[in-house]
């Protein structure tokens, strides 16, 4: 067992002289700790009186009281070091942003850039985008951001750390929340996975004893109840056998000392270590908050131990410091925030045209690449129809021997291979772990048991656990993880058993992994893949059957992508891993057997890039993921039977959704049928109609003016995946259906 809890405040108080005499700090450094302080302070206290006059707008989640948590914190790790922030995180950015000045100017640069950040500017840290609760320089100072969740910020420390490890770069990283977010799902997912994959990893929980307004263990307060039945968040860190620490959080020099020592320990020997901070918000949650939930009594007695009081005594008493010289300090502090309020208030506003800027990075394919993936596509149709052809007209005896020898055909003639869709995802994800040292490939059962359908087997084998990665079911968790391995260099693919449990992981995904960059400024980079499954055709029901790409297609900053053949599965995973844009990768359950062929070596598919699977004259049928298979086998019947001429679409990138190649089809066919397995409702067959028939084309003209017909939205039905096989059938839509439905409209 490595868990015990280690109470500080039983210690006699930490005095400067010592910390000198020992050589740990020096006086200066003691005192540049005390204007930190009170800058942070100056900062709060300017930021309220601001939000009073409208002109910071929004809400401010105010760090006064607890200053002396993050300047010891931060004091006591080495530049390069990383830390992750919460929605109360001026404090954080303020001292980090402090450590990185190496002189006068770029300590008021910094501090200008917090408020102008905070009154929405142009020239703030995240160019207007973030706002109080984002506030994070995420390239200088090694801040994974700020998360505006409670307990959002924990997964992705997490991975950074795990990312660190794996580097063996010796840095550490900070996770600073309060301690309403110790009451979350993810928060215990998140210390569960660092204790389990033994990350160097320091949490310090900033135990204001308030979440919002509930009291976190108790309050004299008549009707207040409380959101836990212990008074000391550091005993959790007893279910992850991991040490923790109680410190005085109104104490600088507590902080400092406690977080050197578990910096020191986390960064020897790749450990957890859990640091609970007592301490204290002088404000409310938020400005309006009138903190009824407490008594003045509480108030001032936490106010007699203020940061800066306690700081200033032990100066003082000690003969270290005289109170002209910690005036002085006091001043320079409360200039550095004017200069910084005046800064901001002069500075431009952000150009509304710039609006969209930063949501993803951009991406552009060379004409080669795409011109390859169009004859490839079309060699492994081919390819794909002559192996069925030779395995249906094989004299042999067995159906592994007709495969077998149509495989050997297929070799010979069109230098390609067959295997299946799953074998394919495998493949892509084996090249890319070699070609790429920082892939690694984490989540549920991705390693021993090579996942849940087999797409990540053999892996293990060759790139041992630190590259495959089991973790436990913490969807959360893996979600987040992911983001901030990311976020420091790496190129994860996590692995989610099925995109039913993304709901689970929503959160990480979307708020924490999506929005990054673009809350951040544009100084970030997500480059992640979220691999999942989808669909029907297995009777497992509704938990685990769902097809969710519109939920996913909603949010800002994802890519979307779900491949319909073995040959398009390899070549857009591997695209995909190289994106520096996260993306979810889903694929669908009921086709990991399919067969097909696909070239030998590497090669990807542009994301974003639309395939033809077959070409027609009369109505243009858009799909994707096994639905466009359906959809060749509809446009099969329709030419042998009814003499229809269809073109199919693959989309297989729904974001970005390569909606030119749609638009070009259709006027010339002069008929659109979408066809989806995912819900009717909102859906991804609505989104293509919908933008179809808003495009304008080059002579001006719309989609809308090229329509013989009112579009064909084929879709699941508004129920949620039945069970039994004929109720599932019958809930999506059928080869049956999307035959009947270009009939009705030639």
């Amino acid at each position: 067992m490595k868990f015990n809890i280690e109470d500080t405040r039983k210690n006699a108080a930490p005095t400067v002289q010592a910390l000198i005499k020992s050589k740990t700090v020096s006086l200066e450094n003691v005192k540049d700790w005390l204007r930190t302080i009170y800058e942070i302070r100056y900062f709060e206290e300017k930021v309220f009186d601001l939000l009073g006059q409208n002109i910071i707008k929004g809400a401010s989640h105010l760090y006064a009281g607890e200053e002396a948590v993050a300047t010891g914190a931060i004091a006591a790790i080495e530049r390069g070091d990383v830390i992750g922030s919460t929605h109360r995180g001026h404090g954080h950015c303020g001292a980090i942003g402090n450590k990185y000045a190496d002189n006068e100017k770029e300590r008021q640069d910094h501090w200008n850039q917090m408020m102008a950040e905070l009154m929405g500017k142009e020239t703030g840290y995240c160019k207007g985008r973030g706002g109080s609760m984002h506030i994070a320089e995420v390239s200088k100072c090694h801040n994974l951001g700020s998360t505006g969740i409670v307990g959002g910020n924990q997964a992705p420390a997490v991975g950074a750390a795990l990312a660190e490890k794996y580097k063996n770069t010796g840095k550490v990283v900070l996770s600073f929340f309060g301690d309403g977010a110790t009451n979350t799902g993810s928060f215990h997912e998140a210390m569960n996975m660092a204790s389990t994959l033994a990350v160097p990893l320091v949490v310090i929980v900033e135990n204001n004893l308030y979440g919002m307004s509930v009291p976190f263990s108790g309050s004299e307060v008549e009707g207040a109840v409380r959101a836990s039945n212990i008074e000391d968040i550091a005993v959790r860190a007893g279910a992850y056998d991991v040490p923790a620490m109680i410190v005085d959080g109104q104490d600088v020099l507590a902080v400092f000392l406690a977080v050197q020592e578990a910096a020191k320990k986390a960064r020897k020997d790749n450990q957890m270590i859990f640091i609970e901070a007592k301490t204290y918000r002088w404000y409310g949650h938020s400005r309006s908050d009138p903190r009824e939930y407490r008594t003045k009594d509480e108030e001032k007695a936490w106010h007699d131990r203020d940061p800066i009081n306690v700081l200033r005594d032990k100066l003082l008493n000690g003969k270290l410091c005289t109170l002209e010289q910690l005036d002085a300090i006091k001043d320079k502090a409360f200039k550095t925030i004017e200069d910084a309020t005046k800064f901001a208030m002069d500075s431009p506003w952000p150009n509304p045209a710039d609006f969209a800027k930063d949501v993803y990075v951009e991406e552009s394919y060379t004409r080669d690449i795409i011109d390859a993936d169009k004859t490839a596509s079309a060699k492994a149709a081919e390819a794909t129809e002559a192996f069925k052809k030779h395995v249906a007209s094989s004299t042999a005896k067995t159906k592994k021997e007709a495969a077998e020898q149509a495989r050997g055909e297929i070799k010979s003639r069109f230098n390609m291979d067959i295997m299946n869709i799953a074998q394919a995802v495998s493949l892509a994800q084996a090249e890319e772990l070699r070609r790429d040292k920082n892939v690694i490939v984490m989540g549920e059962d991705v390693g021993l048991y090579g996942g849940a359908y087999q797409a990540t087997r053999g892996l293990l084998k060759e790139f041992g656990t630190e590259r495959v990665i089991d973790t436990a079911i913490s969807e959360a968790a893996i979600a987040g993880a992911a983001v901030g391995a990311a976020l420091r260099g790496m190129r994860p693919v996590a692995e989610i058993m099925y995109v039913d449990f993304v709901t689970i992981a929503m959160d990480q995904l979307v708020h924490v992994g999506a929005y990054n960059r673009y809350m951040f400024g544009g100084k970030a980079k997500v480059p992640m893949v979220l691999r999942t499954e989808g669909g029907v055709g297995r009777c497992i029901a509704a938990h685990h059957s769902e097809s969710l790409e519109a939920w996913l297609m909603h949010a800002p900053g994802l890519y979307v992508v779900m491949p319909s053949t073995p040959y398009d599965a390899k070549g857009l995973l591997k695209a995909a891993i190289r994106s520096d844009n996260p993306v979810v990768f889903i694929e669908h359950k009921a086709t990991y057997g399919q067969l097909g062929a696909l070239p030998e070596g590497d090669y990807i598919i542009p994301l974003g890039v639309a395939d033809i699977k077959r070409k027609g004259t009369d109505a243009t049928i858009v799909s994707y993921s096994r639905m466009a298979m359906w959809s060749l086998e509809a446009a099969k019947i329709l030419a042998e039977k009814h003499n229809i001429s269809v073109e199919v679409i693959d989309l297989r990138t729904l974001k970005p959704m390569d909606i030119d190649t749609v638009a070009k089809s259709v006027r010339k066919t002069g008929r659109l049928v979408t066809v989806s397995e995912g819900f009717c409702i909102c859906g991804a067959g609505r989104e293509i109609s919908g933008r179809y028939m808003e495009y304008e084309f080059e002579d001006g003209s719309h989609g809308f003016d090229y329509l013989d017909s009112a579009p064909v939205n084929l879709a699941a039905a508004d129920v949620p995946p039945p069970m039994s096989e004929p109720l599932e059938l019958a809930s999506i839509p059928s080869v049956e259906r999307i035959v009947k439905a270009v009939l009705n409209i030639v």
